[in-house]
Parts: C-alpha cells; structure tokens; sequence
C-alpha cells in the first residue's frame, strides 16, 4: 500500500515567521500555551516542517479562542457590575 505524497514542502520562512509571532503575542497577552505551540514549532521547522505547521495552526486557533474567552469575560465582568451597580442606585433615586 502506498501513502500520496505530502506535496511541496512548506515554506521554511512563513512557518518560522508565524511561530516568532505567535511565542510574542501569545506571552504579551498572556496566553503561555499558544507560546508553547509556537515554540515547538520553532524547534521542529528543520526535522518536521509538516509538523511545525501543524503546531502553528494549533497554536492559533488556542490563542483565538482563549482571546475570545477574555473578551468575553471582560464584556461579562462589565454587564455584572453595571447590573449590580445600577441595583443599588435604584434605591437612592426614590429617596430624593
């Protein structure tokens, strides 16, 4: 039985490029695994790259959604303190 073959190898510059951003912006906004992945990307570019682009890809996908967790957790953070702020302004405005 034999496998196709993979295609064209990738581009050694683009995977080395898109794993030094995703170590930088993954630790600045405080995702350490997302850096991680880029990381082991970064190590396997010459023995694997097939691999490497495959960390990379993970590791984007973990640094989108825990952004969009952060977001949303902010977003969350803000609709509490606003309801509960507002629960206790209620109050004080029928006093005046």
């Amino acid at each position: 039985m034999s496998y196709p073959s993979p295609g064209p190898a990738p581009d050694r510059g683009s995977i080395q490029t898109s794993a030094i951003w995703l170590i930088v912006v993954g630790f600045l906004c405080g995702g350490t695994l997302p850096a991680i992945f880029g990381i082991i990307a970064l190590v396997q570019m010459d023995t694997d790259p097939y691999s490497a682009r495959r960390m990379n890809k993970v590791g984007w996908i973990i640094f989108w959604i825990l952004l969009a967790l952060g977001i949303l957790l902010v977003l969350a953070y803000f609709l509490i303190f606003g309801l509960v702020f507002g629960m206790t302004l209620i109050p004080m405005m029928g006093d005046g």
